[in-house]
């Protein structure tokens, strides 16, 4: 018995719609990561995450040097980074750090230990929490 000619590039088709609806459902973060609970009082207040799209984090590595920016910032306590969409979800307690604050740590200088330098508009902050932010450029 042959197939209708028809059927291939239908289930090509159907097969392709399938996958990529199917990446939107099962997304796995890039980066993890965990940040101690220092100056947090024991019963700390309920914690808030943040969700932003950040202009720069394209990948592993840049989700890691996003990452660094946060290192010793009291208050924050879980990063998740998702690299393909440009998305970190940040942990905090809002009783020691605001988001206001959070933008201004990642939109800092990068400081790139291994040659010392400070590279500058690494990471600019386009969205937080679904409220679009205006570029420098565009003011």
């Amino acid at each position: 018995m042959r197939a209708p000619a028809w059927v291939i590039p239908l289930l090509v088709v159907v097969f392709s719609a399938g996958g990529v609806a199917g990446s939107r459902l099962l997304v796995a973060p890039s980066l993890v990561r965990e940040y101690a609970a220092a100056g947090a009082p024991d019963g700390a207040a309920a914690l808030r995450t943040s969700v932003l799209v950040v202009k720069g984090v394209k990948c592993v590595d840049t989700a890691e040097r996003a990452a660094r920016q946060l290192d010793g910032l009291a208050g924050v306590r879980r990063l998740e980074a998702f690299a393909s969409r440009a998305r970190l979800e940040i942990t905090f307690d809002p009783t020691l750090v605001d988001a206001a604050t959070l933008r201004e740590a990642l939109e800092a200088p990068v400081h790139e230990p291994a040659t010392g330098e400070y590279l500058f508009g690494l990471y600019e902050v386009v969205e937080m929490d679904g409220v679009k932010i205006a570029s420098a450029e565009e003011e």
